[in-house]
């Protein structure tokens, strides 16, 4: 009798084991790997002009006008560009992250060979209903009660000022700057800070922008279900492609 109850919780613990190795399993394979860029997009062109910049939409959604002489405007390409969130959060008892990208983003960049152009408003915004990770139940979630895209459909950000732009300037090397501008994102407005990778060459301008918010300060709850709580701090990077036009 002792024998088959040792035998039966033996094989009980053997099956429990089994499952949390599984669930473990299960999650660590539909964890999202942030996979955020580590440098600007590399241009391979010879510095031809790009077709399909014309007809391009400015930040506000609106045609994009033409940048005064002695100014570059270059126009964001959405589907060459993209916005993604990265969000710690435990689910089901595992630390991993909530990953949500977007290419529909939209807007412009004014330089001159000094830097920032003064007079033109370099913006984009991100339509934030279309954002998507890899759980559509997160997604409608976030949409609904985080973000109420209904409302809200858009995050814009106004650059303010650009640092550590080259006084010499080496066509398709990358530099490291430092953007600043104003944030909003459904009815608040707060200044931000980016870290930027870029590079120019010809026509064509890419980079990537990092920075860091917290929901609080957009007025937002981090999202919290019975399986699932997001941690308060959200990881923003946005990689673009922008051609002159």
């Amino acid at each position: 009798m002792n024998k088959r109850i040792l035998m039966f919780g033996g094989g009980a613990i053997a099956l429990v084991a089994i499952a949390l190795v599984a669930l473990v399993a299960i999650q660590l394979l539909r964890s999202d790997d942030p996979n955020l860029a580590t440098e600007a997009p590399q241009i391979t062109t010879d510095g031809s002009p790009t077709p399909g910049a014309a007809g391009s939409t400015g930040a506000d959604g609106g045609p994009a006008v033409a940048a005064p002489a002695g100014t570059r405007k270059f126009v964001i390409v959405p589907a060459e560009s993209s916005a993604k969130y990265v969000v710690e959060e435990t689910l089901r008892g595992l630390v991993t992250n909530a990953v949500g990208t977007t290419n529909a983003i939209s807007g412009e960049i004014y330089l001159t060979p000094s830097g920032l152009a003064s007079g033109q408003t370099s913006a984009f915004r991100v339509d934030l209903s279309t954002l998507k990770s890899d759980e559509s139940m997160r997604d409608n979630f976030i949409r609904q009660n985080t973000l109420q895209t209904s409302r809200y459909q858009y995050a814009e950000f106004t650059v303010k000022s650009l640092s550590g732009f080259p006084a010499d300037y080496a066509a398709n090397t990358q530099v490291e700057m430092t953007l600043t501008g104003t944030l909003k994102i459904k009815d608040v407005q707060k200044d931000v800070e980016w870290k930027v990778l870029a590079r120019q060459s010809g026509d064509t301008l890419t980079a990537t922008a990092d920075t860091d918010i917290l929901f609080r300060d957009f007025n937002m709850t981090p999202p919290s279900v019975p399986i699932a709580t997001a941690r308060e701090s959200i990881h923003i990077q946005i990689v673009l492609v922008a051609r002159e036009g």
